[in-house]
């Protein structure tokens, strides 16, 4: 028996893809949503009528990280041992991935890591997602990396060939999915779409860029700034606290799914954000991504030259914003697949006798 593991809103967008391809080769998997992302991640299972065969509820808001992993090392171990699952796959770098690997070693299962190999220089940062998804390589019994670039990571932390396979990114399944199932159409519109999120960018770094969008927006009122809000109550603390006045033109978004942000992108001359998912996107939407982080563990977008790595300096937000808005097209190859990770990925399992 096969199980599919997420519990974060970015895990699900990147698993589904995988469910969908099981489905279309009649595998039966049991599904495990670990409940570490609660209302927003139940909203985009509802808006692909998707239901997983577990909901374990791990989360609280008394737990600290070490309660948090704890629990879902137990809850995992449970339904892994009721269900007699011989092969667990699970997605990215959160405590769900971890605990799931951890289940994995202990209880002598197989472990199939998607998006392997992503890397910084620093096992703190980002914290804890990098110490995370450095363990979880150390006994995957397939590292499935995106990219080249993630399985020479790999590579020089010694992680043999043979449990190494480059697939491409699950995201880009998913996007060709989307924008075919609801016919989006790419433009090159007169908007940007913005979004902030990740935890080092609250605090005084979130006033430097909302400064920085808000002065773009009052010397460009021509222009339409979707800012995509996240639920995180510190991010919209600060971000509410530098708006205070709000220019006409820009336009707080609750968060949105999948499908809606799909669509605002497609139509968007300009993406500002921190997510990793959005760099990933980004070349296959056409779009430059102007990223506010001082380090990407996806330098093949940078390479591709579809994204620029900006940090949360106002002077380079906006001298980086006045460069882009004089191109008028783009043409990226997207390093990250062309939509058959999942195929490749499948593949690779049902065949896995090692």
């Amino acid at each position: 028996m096969i199980a599919i593991i997420y519990g974060t809103r970015p895990e699900f967008l990147k698993v589904y893809p995988l469910i969908l391809e099981a489905k279309k080769r009649n595998i039966e998997v049991i599904t495990i949503n670990t409940g570490q992302h609660t209302s927003m991640l139940t909203d985009m299972e509802n808006l692909f009528d998707f239901t997983a065969n577990y909901y374990l509820k791990v989360q609280s808001k008394e737990f600290s990280n070490a309660n948090l992993l704890a629990k879902l090392i137990n809850d995992i171990a449970q339904v892994v041992k009721k269900d007699n699952i011989e092969k667990i796959i699970a997605q990215g770098d959160t405590f769900t991935v971890l605990a799931s690997s951890v289940v994995a070693f202990l209880e002598r299962r197989k472990f199939y890591h998607i998006e392997a190999g992503l890397r910084t220089d620093n096992v703190h940062f980002p914290f804890p997602e990098e110490y995370n998804r450095r363990v979880v390589s150390l006994a995957s019994d397939i590292n499935f990396a995106p990219t080249t670039l993630a399985a020479n990571n790999l590579l020089r932390e010694n992680i043999s060939q043979s449990k190494i396979v480059v697939t491409g990114n699950t995201i880009i399944d998913l996007l060709q999915y989307v924008l075919k199932k609801e016919n989006i159409s790419l433009e090159y519109g007169n908007d940007v779409f913005i979004t902030v999120h990740r935890r080092e960018n609250i605090g005084k770094n979130m006033l430097s860029i909302c400064n920085a969008i808000k002065e773009l927006a009052e010397e460009n009122p021509l222009i339409n700034f979707n800012w995509s809000l996240h639920p995180n109550p510190n991010t919209r603390k600060f971000i509410f606290e530098a708006f205070q006045d709000v220019p006409k033109n820009i336009k707080f978004i609750e968060p949105l799914n999948y499908i809606e942000a799909v669509k605002l992108m497609a139509k968007s001359k300009l993406l500002i954000s921190d997510s990793g998912g959005i760099q990933e996107e980004a070349p296959t939407l056409q779009k430059k991504v102007i990223i506010l982080r001082n380090e990407t563990e996806r330098p093949e977008v940078l390479d591709s030259g579809c994204g620029i790595l900006v940090g949360t300096d106002k002077n380079k937000i906006k001298e980086e914003f006045y460069k882009e808005l004089k191109v008028i097209s783009n043409s990226f190859v997207n390093p990250f697949g062309d939509g058959d990770a999942s195929q490749l990925i499948f593949d690779n399992i049902i065949y896995d006798n090692r």
